[in-house]
């Protein structure tokens, strides 16, 4: 058996028990690992994640233009409330898969990084028109076609359990659950406040509205290879360790290249936006795998519920806070704030893989 498969299952099993009266009975727990039903779920949830996590990628490009028109006399801290609650889709796929679990989340994901990088070059097109009405008719049409399939398509395989509830703070009785969260926490909070700012940001550095549409673009572009390629590594080498490395990448590019060169020009922009997409993409599809390490599947969604739960504030925050930062200060400092928040999350990172390997690293 491959080591690394190895180690993900001795991780599982060794976990504390869920209770008697949680235990899931004349269920079989063999993964289809694929086949018809897994692959059909998992091509319905990248339909779902198309327009919902994919206009939330996009959603720079609103937020910027209804912040200079329909809006122009609030503050751009005050427009980010707008943007600033989220939903997430990808606890459908965990009892699909569980070998090669890394993968098919990373495609799912892969579905908000081609809505995010198709979404803003309609919004482009249509508002160079001054058409606001049918830009948001065209994005809402082409999100009720994802949406109609991917319900259709989307089948859970394990039976609901009406008695557990989606968020159990029981749960942070485990250490590594808790440096986790924080680490997801950080990731969701700069992943989210880069997506709605960066068109925001590049207006603030001087450059022009084409460079703020296509810089969402090939953000996105990168994330869509970023949550597909290393899924594939980590089932191979392991996902917190392949986290680890996109964490560390990222952290490189953001206070070594984009803190203090960013802004100077389109080329150094646009290359360190596709290193951060690439990198960040990986964030959004391991974490949640990760998270899965922690406990039994059939206990995955309330460990993810909660997870997320904590998470979603930062996701709250992240406009607001990243708005008055870039209006009262410099993109400079934005970037700045956001490299010590992911220096937080890598670290919480990596001590959640040390608990996870009792103190032993290895």
């Amino acid at each position: 058996m491959h080591r690394s498969a190895l180690r993900d299952i001795t991780e599982i099993l060794t976990l504390e028990p869920t209770s008697p009266e949680e235990a899931t009975e004349g269920v079989s727990l063999a993964f289809p690992e694929g086949g018809r039903e897994g692959w059909t779920c998992l091509l319905g949830s990248c339909l779902l994640m198309f327009p919902s996590f994919g206009f939330q990628s996009a959603v720079g490009s609103v937020q910027d233009y209804i912040s200079m028109h329909q809006l122009v006399e609030y503050s751009i801290r005050d427009v980010g409330w707008i943007s600033a609650i989220l939903v997430f889709l990808t606890q459908f796929l965990g009892v699909q898969f569980h070998r090669r679990r890394a993968l098919p989340s990373g495609l799912c994901m892969a579905g908000s990084s081609a809505g995010g990088a198709v979404i803003p070059l309609i919004l482009q097109v249509l508002f160079e028109r001054g058409d606001w009405k049918p830009a948001i008719r065209t994005v809402a049409l082409v999100a009720l076609g994802c949406y109609t399939l991917g319900v259709i398509m989307v089948r859970g395989r394990l039976p609901g359990h009406t008695s557990k509830a989606m968020v159990d703070f029981r749960a942070f009785r485990s250490l590594r659950l808790c440096f986790l969260t924080v680490a997801v926490f950080s990731f969701e909070f700069i992943i989210f406040g880069c997506a709605a700012l960066l068109p925001t940001y590049v207006r603030f550095a001087g450059m022009s509205s084409t460079v703020q549409f296509y810089s969402l673009t090939v953000l996105n572009s990168m994330s869509f290879m970023g949550r597909v390629l290393p899924g594939f590594v980590a089932d191979q080498f392991g996902r917190f360790n392949v986290l680890l490395c996109l964490v560390v990448v990222t952290l490189v590019v953001m206070a070594g290249v984009w803190l203090p060169w960013g802004s100077r020009n389109d080329a150094t922009l646009y290359a360190v936006v596709a290193i951060f997409g690439f990198s960040s993409g990986g964030w959004l599809s391991l974490a949640p795998v990760c998270a899965g390490q922690l406990c039994r599947t059939e206990d995955y969604g309330r460990y993810y519920g909660t997870i997320y739960f904590v998470a979603a504030f930062g996701v709250l925050l992240t406009v607001p806070v990243g708005s008055d930062l870039l209006q009262s200060t410099s993109p400079q400092v934005l970037i700045g704030f956001y490299s010590a928040v992911l220096l937080v999350g890598f670290i919480a990172l990596a001590l959640s893989r040390w608990a996870l390997l009792d103190w032993r690293w290895k």
